[in-house]
């Protein structure tokens, strides 16, 4: 197995970013949009295969999430075709969620394709649960656009007390 680390994604790592996001989605992320969640201080985080010997790093996964106030919503989390299925999004989305919790974020929002059958699973796998729809809100082609599952995990309960 290799060795991975997941740091805080900086402007070298956006060329490969960009290239898994465009051969990942329907309507792919800008570089300006990445450029400007950089800039905005949103969590970004790049998991990245080390090399050995003189074999460059390799970029396998990203996410992005803007913090609120209470909570955080999860704007973007993309692995790269070839690592899909190892579980890659789900140890991201597990060490977001844990970061969250001890900074005081109580919840995680998230908007996924009403389409995304495997993402869906996942994000229902890990505890999240469909809040709402926003109707139309991706694009596919055309003009045409799909529904989006508006998804939500509590990470902290406040205790009560008499």
């Amino acid at each position: 197995m290799f060795e991975t680390r997941l740091l805080p994604m900086a402007v070298r790592d956006l060329d490969q970013v960009v290239a898994i996001e465009n051969k990942s989605h329907l309507a792919p992320w800008t570089l300006g949009k990445f450029t400007d969640s950089l800039d905005a201080g949103y969590w970004a985080y790049s998991l990245t295969q080390l090399g050995i010997d003189d074999a460059p790093d390799t970029l396998i996964a990203y996410c992005i999430l803007m913090p609120g106030v209470d909570d955080l919503s999860l704007l973007n989390i993309t692995v790269d075709p070839q690592y899909r299925r190892q579980s890659w999004a789900r140890k991201i989305l597990s060490v977001m969620e844990d970061q969250a919790s001890q900074k005081g974020f109580q919840k995680i929002f998230l908007e996924v394709r009403a389409s995304n059958a495997p993402a869906i699973a996942l994000y229902d796998r890990m505890g999240y649960q469909q809040v709402g729809i926003r109707k139309a809100y991706y694009p596919i082609h055309e003009g045409q656009r799909e529904d989006a599952l508006v998804m939500m995990k509590e990470l902290m309960k406040e205790s009560i007390t008499a």
